[in-house]
């Protein structure tokens, strides 16, 4: 049965301030270098809309504002096109979330009200989740006492409405398989290997959320073997329609992956996924990101880190038939050390895949069973001495591509852009 919580006094004032800061001048973007030097970052433009036509729908890049020169720090990003991303990060708790539509030329501050404090910085596929450039979803994790808030858009940002999840635990996933239907994991992390899980649904675009799954108070009709159990710590979750959906865990010190035929109400664990017989030497493992299934939903892969005393080196399990069975492809790359050891390699589809040792960017076109070095970017090899963590890489097509670097000490990040498919770089 579908349930909506009632909103309080408190977020029906918040309510209100989203609906001015939507409508009102974006804040504190000035044609100057902004107030916090020590969360500098690089330097963007971004278009301010008319207040006239701030709540239209907007399907082309916006032209008619007046544009600024801003500096700030981002955390993550999301691509949606080969021309159109997402790029935020917080200032002073305020979420800075920026939609571009021309390659970096120009940014539209699509934030909520500042009204709204977000305790850390937010991450793609567990606080925000855009399907499009029109359709997104915010989640404000709860602070104390406080219940966490769902902000969602379908016009671009121009509008942000609020739901919420009351005595919730911490929000660690999001999903949406359309504009319509999404899922909510949450997670109570008081106990290592004894994590309570709560899975959320909304069919109506994230107005309304109901409870389809919990590990922590079972009904009569539900068995242990048929939730996400309390053992697996939670890494990532995907839908790839409204009935299959997977989570990947660590479960014991072991990769697990558990799947759902009935839009998530029921779990079980694919025995088939991780053998560790297959490995002799790790001492232990890491789960990377699960992602999106390409193929008409057959096709996807998921990356497992192997570390031993001389560093971590990943590997690649692939399925081709939607996730009932998965092949190992051992990664012929090295084994990587300190600050990029576990920055795992990112793959646009079940052939084709990138990644960055040291200041070289290598590609496959083969499942990962070669990796062939691209040739050296001056311009990249020049920032990485800078920003020398690589934050994020990801591929939108063969030709596109985002990476994210940053300082060591996470005060300063530098997005950048490739066209070629890796050779080049610009900073966006």
């Amino acid at each position: 049965m579908k349930w909506c919580y009632k909103i309080s006094a408190t977020v029906l004032t918040i309510c209100c301030l989203l609906v001015t800061g939507c409508n009102s001048k974006e804040p504190e973007v000035a044609s100057s270098v902004p107030v916090e030097a020590t969360e500098l970052g690089q330097t963007i433009t971004v278009i301010n809309p008319d207040s006239t036509s701030n709540n239209a729908v907007r399907t082309q890049p916006v032209s008619n504002g007046e544009k600024y020169q801003i500096q700030t720090r981002l955390t993550d990003f999301q691509l949606l096109s080969d021309t159109t991303g997402l790029a935020w990060g917080t200032t002073s708790g305020e979420l800075r979330l920026y939609l571009t539509q021309d390659n970096g030329k120009t940014w539209t501050n699509i934030s909520p009200a500042t009204a709204v404090q977000f305790p850390s910085n937010p991450e793609y596929g567990k606080e925000i989740f855009f399907k499009d450039s029109m359709n997104g979803w915010i989640v404000r994790n709860s602070i104390g006492a406080s219940e966490a808030m769902i902000l969602r858009t379908r016009d671009g940002g121009g509008t942000w409405k609020l739901s919420s999840l009351r005595d919730s635990d911490e929000v660690a996933a999001m999903y949406f398989n359309d504009i319509e239907h999404g899922w909510i994991l949450t997670v109570d992390n008081k106990a290592i290997d004894n994590q309570g899980k709560t899975l959320y649904l909304s069919e109506d675009g994230g107005a309304t959320w109901s409870s389809i799954m919990s590990n922590q108070a079972l009904p009569t009709t539900k068995k242990v073997d048929q939730v996400l159990p309390k053992s697996a710590n939670f890494v990532s979750m995907i839908f790839t329609d409204q009935k299959n959906g997977y989570v990947s865990t660590m479960k014991s010190g072991l990769p697990a992956l558990y799947v759902t035929e009935d839009g998530g109400m029921d779990w079980k664990e694919n025995t088939s996924f991780f053998n560790p017989a297959k490995y002799q030497t790790c001492k232990q493992f890491t789960v990377g990101e699960t992602t999106p299934f390409v193929n008409d939903q057959s096709t996807g892969w998921i990356p497992i880190g192997c570390s031993r005393d001389d560093g971590t080196k990943f590997n690649g399990y692939f399925t081709e038939d939607a996730g009932q069975s998965w092949q190992l492809v051992p990664f012929n790359l090295s084994w990587q050390t300190d600050l990029n050891e576990y920055s795992e390699p990112t793959f646009l589809n079940s052939k084709e895949g990138w990644t960055i040792q040291g200041d070289v960017v290598y590609r496959t076109i083969d499942q990962g069973n070669n990796w062939t070095p691209l040739p050296e970017s001056p311009r990249l090899k020049n920032i990485l001495q800078d920003y020398p963590e690589v934050v994020k890489l990801r591929f939108i097509s063969s030709n596109v591509g985002w990476l994210l670097v940053a300082k060591t000490d996470q005060k300063r990040s530098l997005l950048l852009q490739t066209q070629n498919g890796g050779v080049s770089w610009r900073v966006l």
